[in-house]
């Protein structure tokens, strides 16, 4: 659950401590109190962190209540504000509910009023936060960010990127694509050839002219989306509308056709020369990545025959199908590459010992030596950049022999440094694991430290957070993950122990111990201390003495 952060501001510091005490008796759910003197002493938490619900006098010397209220509003307008006055005026009111005041309160309406204005204003938080709220949200958001999201989807599609388990059909349906996956597809890849002295921002307006250009050209007679994956490539994916029937090779024909006219089009008003890569028919939509790999390997193997180029995938080139696993191969490495970088950064010892056995059972990579050196690259380079990292690119570097890893020649030689990898994965895991647990301990003593020390100031989730450097909420996840304690529970043990102390120790009176281990009012520790050793203070102190 969140936590939610309740500040309290008035000008009287009684009213403050004595309201603080009442909320943090009331024991509301994952709620932290704050409390402030001026609005001037407020405004200076709300630059340190967000507030949830500002419990405000509206009477205060300098900035008054409702000034505040605006400042807050500007700053984080989700804050919940209600108003606590002596002043029963109804301007004042009128005022307060017209800048989205919860609520407005007397003080002598007493502290069931009050506890009853701060629940009121958690259950508006959680109904902001609904489903409901926030999937009408989600889905504005998605209709702005559209185009982005058809792009990110098309990328992993034609890539082979998106999960096997998918509904191809209702993704489509999602993003407003009107494409239907019972039906096969066409594709269509075109590349810049130079872009002479165009900058950056050029290219990428051209690249959008040209996509238009070809839609004129296209829409007519199919279905087309199209997107630009590189500085000078585009892809598009092409289908007949529902309405007509046109054979594959009578649809590949067009688009040639077409693809034509695109190139003399832009080549006269953009002032650029395009090369396309067609494909000779239609596929179905679980080919796509493959297809679209072919044409991208035309494109890239076109270059010396010049600029403006049309082709086609109709003459397989020589060893098609070799050159085609070879590729896929390639692309497989790069992947899991990223896959297992992401393992080391996450500690995931199992998922990425898992990843490196499909490097050994990849048949296509284990029978060719040249895939075993890309491997071997790869690998290597995922493993240094990461030590490099971590701090420990000396110390892993001495143990990672380059020279015999990219010198495995044969498929037992090349499981072998797998192995030895896998091996030292194992250690850096151990090391990882080991470094996690002593800066969590050196976290924990931190904050230990900084409790004992601070026991009557600041010792809220957000000031200890600025000493250990984490958010607060993070912090209170972990401190609760490393010792199994609540931290809030941790500092209240923490004050009332000192308050033990002092109270069998010295003569101190129970109302400043309370102050000195940073308790809001007397009464409050009064009633906390009765409650956890079922004695008053000044019971506990007459019962200790009698007991040396």
């Amino acid at each position: 659950m969140t936590i939610r952060r309740i500040l309290i501001v008035d000008d009287e510091p009684f009213i403050v401590n004595g309201l603080a005490g009442m909320i943090k008796e009331a024991e509301l759910p994952e709620s932290e109190v704050y409390k402030a003197s001026s609005a001037a002493e407020a405004l200076s938490w709300l630059e340190r962190t967000a507030m949830d619900i500002v419990l405000t006098d509206i009477c205060m010397p300098g900035m008054d209540g409702l000034e505040l209220q605006r400042r807050i509003l500007q700053r984080w307008p989700r804050c919940k504000i209600v108003f606590l006055t002596g002043h029963n005026d109804f301007n004042y009111a009128k005022e307060a509910i017209h800048h989205r005041a919860v609520d407005y309160i007397l003080k002598t309406e007493g502290d069931a009023a009050i506890l009853a204005a701060v629940r009121k204003a958690l259950a508006e938080l959680e109904r902001e936060f609904e489903m409901g709220t926030q999937l009408e949200k989600a889905q504005a958001q998605i209709q702005s960010a559209l185009p982005l999201l058809q792009k990110e989807f098309l990328l992993d599609l034609f890539r082979g990127d998106l999960h096997p388990t998918m509904r191809l059909q209702e993704r489509l349906d999602e993003l407003d694509m009107p494409f239907s996956t019972a039906a096969p597809v066409l594709l269509l890849v075109g590349k810049v050839d130079e872009w002479a002295d165009r900058n950056a921002s050029d290219q990428t307006l051209l690249l959008y002219a040209i996509q238009n250009i070809a839609e004129e050209y296209l829409s007519p007679a199919a279905r087309t989306l199209s997107f630009a994956y590189d500085k000078n490539r585009i892809a598009w994916l092409i289908q007949t509308p529902d309405d007509q029937e046109r054979e594959g090779s009578s649809l590949a024909l067009y688009v040639r056709g077409m693809a034509e006219k695109i190139q003399t089009t832009c080549g006269e008003l953009l002032r650029l020369k395009l090369s396309f890569a067609s494909a000779s028919e239609l596929v179905p939509w679980s080919f796509i990545a493959e297809r679209f790999e072919g044409l991208n390997r035309s494109l890239r193997r076109s270059f010396a025959m010049g600029q403006q180029l049309l082709l086609t995938d109709d003459q397989p080139e020589p060893e098609a199908a070799e050159s085609a696993s070879r590729d896929s191969a390639t692309k497989w490495i790069r992947k899991q590459a990223v896959q297992l970088e992401a393992c080391l950064e996450n500690g995931q010892q199992t998922e990425f010992q898992a990843k490196l056995t499909e490097w050994l059972r990849h048949e296509t990579i284990g029978s060719e030596p040249e895939l075993r050196l890309v491997a071997s690259c790869q690998l290597l380079a995922t493993f240094l950049a990461f030590a490099s990292a971590e701090g420990a690119l000396k110390e892993l570097s001495e143990r990672i022999d380059p020279d015999k890893l990219l010198k495995a020649h044969t498929r037992e030689s090349w499981e072998e440094e797998i192995l030895r990898l896998a091996d030292l994965a194992d250690s850096v895991f151990v090391r990882q694991e080991g470094m996690n647990r002593q800066h969590g301990r050196s976290v924990v003593a931190t904050i230990h430290q900084y409790v004992a020390d601070n026991l009557g100031g600041d010792l809220s989730l957000t000031r200890i957070g600025e000493v250990v450097a984490l958010n607060p909420a993070y912090l209170s996840r972990l401190y609760k993950q490393l010792t199994g304690n609540g931290l809030s529970e941790t500092i209240t043990e923490a004050r009332l122990a000192e308050a033990k102390r002092l109270l069998e120790e010295t003569n101190e009176k129970a109302q400043d111990v309370a102050i000195k281990v940073g308790f809001e009012s007397a009464a409050y520790f009064t009633r906390l201390f009765k409650k956890m050793t079922e004695r008053t203070p000044q019971e506990y102190r007459e019962f200790s003495r009698k007991s040396r």
